[in-house]
């Protein structure tokens, strides 16, 4: 049986280079070139199963993934559970910042020694993320979720005393809309955590080794603690460093613009962003479509069963893509947005959830894709080709609160 790939592969016509990223999960063990048996077959030879074991090995060391994933704060309604945020959320709090800040410190630290010592280009950045690197990971991402929730029950706290006359103790001090911030910041980070280990290829190592440090800046560190858990009389009068967003999505300056201003006028940097990921969901959806053509079943020529399909490499736009999502959803919590446009965000963030879990399944599956194939077309096919429907329909979610804000934002959202 022979297996041929058409040479004539079809481009994107928004295909490029960028940063590829990708999130990692469970540890994936898979034989590189595929051993299959058959009836009318020889026995595999004690040298050829070797080398075989030796690749599997080789490749299952290189796909370790993250299995925590990031969680939203949800509403706490027991009195006990905002008590007990109340009463230990400053110093928990502290803990999880000032424990994620030395983590990533050593994190690039220890990466770094790995690429001298193995001599990586920046295309096998992969073989730093190790076994006990996505454990580290995990368990920090597991830290923030908990941080993050922390720091919204104790801002539920505060705002049940405030407004329904409840009587939490140690509420003193506290800053409601700064607690909000914080457990979104923390949440973030989390995600930045995520990205990072999902990375396929960063462009240089550069980028690779300043992008948590980045990320910890801009999210983890954005809230000073004292300004989310101590709020003095002068407080109020220096300026704040992350600014927060009000319930209705406006600052109090923003209360006073003009009526004539548009929505992208107001919120330049939301409807840029909001355009890349609607563009980057477009783009999604057409490359995976044009990847699922590719596919084909057994063709009978000249006596021999052919078939075609995609390789690994055809992923590469698909993940930069969706790499384009991740990042603007992850910058979004930085810039003020009409509030309806909120759920939008949400709903991109699902999507961009489902899609990099069947970009890597799916990855997975063309490393073996020959032997599978060989074994069982029929499934093979069907399963590779659903992989692909699947990141179709995530990348067609209808975001409302995007479709408004374009109706909203006048010409300039074009």
């Amino acid at each position: 049986m022979e297996e041929r790939r058409r040479s004539n592969r079809r481009k994107s016509g928004l295909g490029g280079k960028g940063t590829l990223f990708a999130i990692l999960g469970v540890v994936v063990i898979g034989t590189a070139g595929g051993i299959y048996s058959n009836q009318n077959e020889k026995p595999i030879d004690t040298k050829q199963e070797v080398k075989a074991q030796d690749e599997k090995s080789e490749s299952s060391t290189k796909q370790f993934k993250t299995s925590v994933k990031v969680q939203s704060p949800s509403d706490i309604t027991d009195p006990e559970k905002i008590q007990a945020a109340l009463d230990a959320g400053p110093d928990s709090l502290k803990d999880t910042i000032d424990a994620t800040d030395q983590f990533v410190d050593r994190l690039m630290t220890k990466q770094e020694a790995v690429r001298k010592a193995k001599k990586l280009p920046i295309k096998d950045f992969q073989q730093t993320i190790t076994k006990d690197v996505v454990q580290q990971i995990d368990d920090q991402i597991t830290s923030l979720n908990e941080a993050s929730q922390t720091a919204h029950t104790m801002a539920m706290g505060l705002l049940l005393n405030q407004e329904k006359g409840a009587t939490f103790e140690n509420t003193e001090g506290l800053d409601y809309q700064n607690l909000e911030q914080l457990s979104q910041n923390l949440s973030a980070m989390a995600s930045s955590f995520e990205t990072y280990a999902m990375a396929k290829n960063f462009e240089s190592w550069d980028e690779a080794s300043s992008y948590l440090p980045n990320r910890r800046d801009k999210s983890l560190l954005a809230v000073p603690l004292n300004e989310a858990i101590t709020k003095t009389v002068e407080s109020n009068f220096e300026p704040i460093i992350a600014e927060p967003v009000t319930e209705e999505g406006n600052t109090d300056e923003e209360l006073d613009t003009s009526p004539e201003q548009t929505d992208a006028e107001r919120y330049p940097e939301a409807i840029t962003s909001v355009f890349k990921i609607s563009e980057a969901m477009n783009a999604i959806y057409t490359t995976a479509d044009e990847l699922q053509q590719r596919f084909t079943p057994y063709k009978k020529e000249d006596g021999f069963s052919q078939f075609e399909y995609i390789s690994v490499e055809d992923l590469d736009d698909l993940y930069r893509f969706d790499a384009t999502v991740s990042n603007e959803i992850t910058a979004s919590i930085h810039f003020k947005a009409p509030v309806y446009t909120t759920d939008g965000f949400t709903q991109a963030m699902d999507s961009h959830r489902i899609i990099i879990k069947e970009l890597d399944q799916l990855s997975t599956l063309l490393e073996v894709y020959p032997s599978k194939f060989r074994q069982d077309p029929g499934g093979t096919l069907t399963k590779a080709k659903s992989h692909l429907e699947r990141i179709k329909t995530a990348a067609q979610i209808e975001r409302p609160g995007f479709a408004k804000f374009f109706k909203t934002a006048g010409s300039e959202a074009n």
